[in-house]
């Protein structure tokens, strides 16, 4: 049995190694490949890559480009739309430069006198009627507009320095006569060529295109034809056409406006002088009324304190009025109990704070009645001009209104009284309260001033009571 498997191992042996190597072989082959391969794989993953980043770099910059156009698109958007609001605005202002134009066109005829109708009318009538023709060619029409504009400003020009203007006019029993206008201001004088209607324009009737004279005779009209020949002369005509003269009658003076308020008017200007004389006399005595200063009660007080009554006494004989009776007092009886004191102290204060206000009530009075005495003076006023309607008719409208008018004259002066008194009062007032003040404040001195001797008097002359100092401040 030995034998039999001694030659099959050796067999075997053989054909084991062969398989070996064979399988060596191939493990060589195939690591050569799979270098081979990773080696293509390598070079294949770096070709990859290059192209990657080449196509990251395009991404890169096509997205740039794009931010950019997308910015540029956003200006244009924005330009696009500042022009279309500023052709918006362009389109209104020539909306409304036409419309101002086609307005204005439309009412200089109703502006001009009735001896321009025949002569300047004509042309702007024609220039305006071109304007109109002119359909949907707007420049066209606004050229034409802008012609009549032009021929409006020269005829301002005209009218403001004078002009003479050869025409037509209609006289006395509606004959048409031909002769010379002269244009100044709102007049229009005529002469005829053959000196028989010399006068002034005074109105055109409506389709009518000759304006009517009323005329002078007699010489009368012997300036104005001098004025229409040369173009100088002395004219007795008020050339606002009597507007001027009615404006100056209508104007009063101070003494006519005062007689026209009446025995209200005169009441209301007694009580406004007297209001001011007392004004006038409170700020003096406000003004001057003697309160001692904080510094001479402190000396008083340093006196009152170092037992120099006889000193502090003098001192208080120095100060005069009501403010020196009130200090006075306080150094009889700085060293009393402290009601004693408070009790004098007040009793002066009482006496000072009439003393200032006196009379002030009397202004509030006048600031109140004065407008009460206008409205009274109103009403007097239009119950006269009614029952002077009632007499006369109410056809007068200027009879009216100047009855009105002199009947608000009283409220006025009643207003003009009333409102400075309202002022002086509220000035005059806190004046008063200011000088009241300053007599509170030497008052409220003195009492504190006992307190530095409470402890040195004997417990008998001293007082427990709480004292509320501020009972000493009145209104």
């Amino acid at each position: 049995m030995k034998h039999i498997l001694l030659p099959l191992f050796l067999v075997g042996s053989v054909f084991g190694q062969s398989a070996e190597q064979k399988a060596a072989q191939d493990l060589l082959l195939a690591q050569e490949q799979l270098d081979k391969l990773e080696i293509e794989i390598t070079k294949e993953e770096r070709e990859i890559v290059q192209e990657v980043e080449k196509i990251d770099d395009m991404v890169i910059q096509q997205h740039k480009t794009l931010t950019k156009l997308l910015r540029d698109e956003d200006n244009v958007i924005g330009k696009q739309r500042e022009l279309d609001n500023e052709l918006a605005r362009r389109r209104g202002e020539f909306e409304f430069t036409l419309s101002s134009l086609r307005s204005y066109g439309a009412s200089i005829k109703n502006r001009l006198s009735s001896l321009e109708k025949q002569g300047f009318g004509v042309k702007l009538e024609d220039r305006r009627k071109k304007a109109e023709a002119s359909g949907d060619d707007l420049v066209l029409e606004i050229q034409n507009r802008l012609a009549l504009l032009h021929m409006a400003a020269e005829r301002l020009t005209q009218v403001s320095g004078g002009q003479l203007i050869d025409g037509n006019a209609v006289g006395e029993g509606n004959i048409v006569k031909e002769g010379r206008f002269a244009h100044v201001g709102p007049l229009g004088y005529f002469s005829s060529d053959d000196n028989e209607v010399v006068g002034f324009s005074s109105f055109a009737a409506e389709g009518v295109d000759f304006p009517a004279i009323a005329t002078l005779k007699d010489g009368e009209g012997e300036s104005i034809s001098a004025f229409v020949e040369s173009g100088k002369a002395t004219l007795p005509i008020d050339a606002s056409m009597g507007k001027a003269i009615q404006v100056a009658r209508a104007q009063k003076t101070v003494k006519e406006y005062l007689r026209g308020g009446g025995l209200v008017g005169y009441g209301i200007l007694g009580l406004g002088l007297l209001a001011l004389l007392i004004a006038v006399f409170k700020v003096i005595e406000i003004n001057y009324f003697p309160i001692p200063t904080r510094k001479d009660i402190n000396l008083l007080l340093d006196d009152l304190l170092t037992q120099a009554t006889e000193q502090a006494e003098l001192k208080a004989q120095k100060f005069k009025g009501l403010g020196g009776e009130m200090v006075q007092a306080g150094v009889t009886y700085f060293y009393d109990k402290r009601r004693i004191l408070e009790d004098a102290l007040l009793e002066k204060l009482g006496m000072i704070q009439p003393k200032l206000e006196r009379f002030l009530p009397f202004l509030a009075l006048v600031a109140a009645a004065a407008p009460m005495m206008g409205l009274l003076g109103t009403v007097l006023g239009i119950m006269k001009t009614f029952a002077m309607m009632s007499t006369a008719g109410s056809g007068d409208s200027k009879a009216f209104s100047a009855g009105i008018s002199e009947a608000l004259i009283t409220t006025a002066m009643g207003l003009i009284v009333a409102i400075p008194v309202i002022i002086i009062h509220g000035m005059l007032k806190s004046l008063a309260k200011s000088k009241f003040g300053q007599a509170e404040g030497i008052a409220l001195s003195l009492l504190n001033g006992t307190t530095d001797i409470g402890e040195s008097e004997p417990e008998g002359n001293g007082e427990s009571d709480n004292i509320d100092e501020a009972e000493l401040v009145t209104a």
